[in-house]
């Protein structure tokens, strides 16, 4: 019978070890992460931005907009969010009902990814496996070869004229891929821009995320100017879900494809 009841409480312990936890994010950056460190089975909630791997995956809203009572239905044992774009009341909100919140910090570059990365995972008890990650990456960036030193511009919206500076986390996809960002000297990470300004600084490269902007809408737009860039057909169209979604894995593949530009 002590045996029975040993066996009992090894079953009953082993079950709460390895019970599913239960995650909404909603932040598709960070909802990537999770799928990296392993997660992709107890992500139960994403917003409309995220990607979604599952049909069980429940949509509870936007990334902006999310529905609280959807999120609450879902009993979920972790919120993760960002705190760039997430309005307080949110927060407030989903812990009145007892849940707990994870609210990170934009990154804005490779080290803070690296950093957000380990957070996450100190969290589900995954510290290892996020180093084991970080590592692997930062061999595989060991093997990109580096672009010609060329001035580069990305442009996130033409009207306005929004580009990214240095300080930026594209700023710092175009320092690891050997290229040198023509918007530097601002304390803004995507600043607003004088068309004559961008002429004054003259990119030889210019990168656009495919944010609803098509590349011939774009070259009409600049082909009235005498821009290196434009002369030279040096106008590329990236996909926004890696260039514009901070993490370890965007992070690499936005570097390795600006690379390949530099070198062409």
């Amino acid at each position: 019978m002590k045996k029975f009841f040993l066996f009992i409480l090894f079953l009953l312990l082993n079950s709460l070890l390895f019970a599913q936890k239960r995650i909404v994010c909603l932040t598709p950056s960070i909802t990537e992460s999770l799928y990296i460190l392993g997660e992709k089975e107890n992500v139960v909630g994403i917003t409309t931005f995220c990607r979604r791997i599952s049909k069980k995956q429940k949509i509870v809203g936007t990334y902006l907009e999310p529905n609280i009572e959807e999120i609450v239905k879902l009993k979920p044992e972790f919120v993760f969010i960002s705190k760039e774009g997430t309005r307080k009341e949110v927060v407030d909100e989903l812990e009145k009902f007892g849940i707990r919140v994870l609210v990170f910090e934009p990154v804005n570059n490779f080290e803070e990814i690296k950093k957000q990365l380990v957070d996450i995972a100190e969290i589900l008890g995954k510290k290892d496996f996020a180093l084991k990650v970080i590592k692997n990456y930062e061999l595989k960036f060991q093997e990109v070869k580096k672009g010609k030193f060329k001035k580069i511009l990305c442009v996130l919206s033409l009207q306005p004229l929004v580009v990214a500076s240095d300080k930026s986390y594209i700023g710092d996809i175009i320092r690891y891929a050997g290229g040198k960002n023509v918007i530097v000297n601002t304390n803004f990470k995507y600043p607003q821009m004088s068309i004559e300004e961008i002429i004054k600084l003259n990119p030889e490269v210019i990168i656009i995320p495919d944010m609803g902007m098509r590349k011939k809408e774009i070259e009409k737009f600049f082909s009235q100017y005498k821009i290196d860039a434009v002369k030279n057909k040096e106008i590329y169209i990236l996909p926004s879900n890696t260039l514009c979604q901070p993490n370890i894995k965007n992070f690499y593949l936005s570097v390795l494809e600006v690379s390949k530009i530099l070198n062409k």
